[in-house]
């Protein structure tokens, strides 16, 4: 099927006072990036603003590709992830290709096709993550350009194992399909064995996608890279031609100071897992029922006459959550996972609204 923008769910609209609320609804880090990369961005906001940045980012390249083994040719640096998927579907699928993903995931797949004018085939794998069964069966039943797949999972959080990402994998090369696996939130994950990254290194036909955005902490300055074959990565370098300077100069910088410092990763995983069981645990004693999550956001299942919790958060506690329902989970919210403090505010501040929504405590009548 051919999808329209106006079909696609809005996923960034939020308030124009969104700074002074307490954000949980972008799955930001809340403790920040290195201090080496906030020194290098600092340096080039200083001194080097008037100057363009490296079209080819080859310094970036070649550090990404040390880092991960490869090579710099199977390396592509871009504006995020998001631009990243745009320009793999403009590059491997475009108005006549075809792609596939899961239903209810991350929007900017169904966003990119859209713009792309390539066609959608969605994949029903259930609410709580990704069936990998029913994407083997789709991909076979089903070839198309490409498939993505987000693991770990947004909005749930859950992790595919190495054995599913190999099997589908598998299923995607038998049919030509080029999978695309989205490991925006693979850096919480201490274990890398479920990343694609090995079977991309192995010389399998795949791409992964990844991101300084989220654990790094450098969602300002917006840096993501994919790696995959050298020819589909230089396809996809080809289709930035149109936005040469697309990855600024303050982002390349940092970048390049962050994977000098693995240690950050470390200590943010060991503080994002505390506070994600402190968040788990005030979820739990209010009766809800929270999904295992490795990542930095949970899904909460509130049920389906409290869909109004997210709007009442904003209104009455000044907090963003992410409400679910426009992506098939109504009565469900993702809940980036803050600070304990602020973890703990967001627990008192929904204990309230679901009283309101309950008719156990109504002072303004809202029920």
């Amino acid at each position: 099927m051919k999808i329209s923008g106006s079909s696609v769910p809005a996923y960034n609209d939020g308030f124009s006072q969104a700074s002074e609320m307490l954000r949980l609804h972008l799955n930001e880090n809340p403790f920040g990036p290195p201090q080496s990369a906030m020194r290098a961005a600092r340096e080039l906001l200083e001194s080097g603003l008037c100057v363009y940045p490296d079209s080819e980012t080859a310094e970036l390249r070649a550090k990404i590709a040390g880092h991960a083994g490869v090579t710099p040719d199977m390396v592509v640096v871009g504006n995020g992830v998001d631009e990243l998927v745009l320009m793999t579907v403009l590059a491997t699928a475009g108005a006549d290709g075809t792609v596939l993903t899961t239903r209810s995931t991350f929007p900017g797949y169904l966003s990119a096709a859209a713009v792309c004018g390539a066609a959608v085939r969605e994949i029903d794998s259930g609410p709580r993550g990704i069936d990998a069964d029913a994407v083997v069966d789709a991909v076979a039943r089903h070839p198309s350009d490409l498939l993505f797949v987000c693991n770990p999972h947004n909005p749930t959080g859950t992790l595919l194992g190495r054995a599913d990402i190999t099997r589908i994998a598998d299923a995607a090369e038998r049919t030509g399909t080029l999978a695309v696996f989205d490991e925006a939130y693979m850096d919480f994950v201490a274990d890398d064995g479920a990343s694609a990254l090995g079977l991309v290194r192995s010389g399998r036909r795949a791409m992964v996608l990844r991101t300084f955005s989220k654990a790094w902490g450098l969602a300002a300055v917006r840096v993501g890279y994919a790696i995959g074959p050298a020819d589909v990565a230089a396809r996809v370098r080809q289709s930035r031609q149109a936005v040469p300077f697309s990855a600024n100069r303050p982002g390349q910088a940092a970048a390049l100071r962050a994977l000098d410092d693995p240690g950050h990763l470390v200590e943010v995983r060991r503080r994002t897992a505390h506070a994600r069981e402190v968040l788990r645990a005030g979820l739990t004693a209010l009766g809800l029922t929270v999904v295992p999550s490795v990542t930095n956001f949970v899904f909460v299942e509130l049920g389906p006459h409290r869909e109004q919790a997210a709007a009442l958060l904003a209104a009455d506690h000044g907090i963003l959550v992410r409400d679910l329902a426009a992506f098939g989970a109504p009565g469900c919210l993702r809940v980036s996972v803050g600070t304990p403090a602020q973890c703990e505010r967001f627990c008192a501040a929904l204990r309230e609204v679901i009283e309101v929504l309950d008719g156990t405590n109504d002072p303004a009548g809202l029920t």
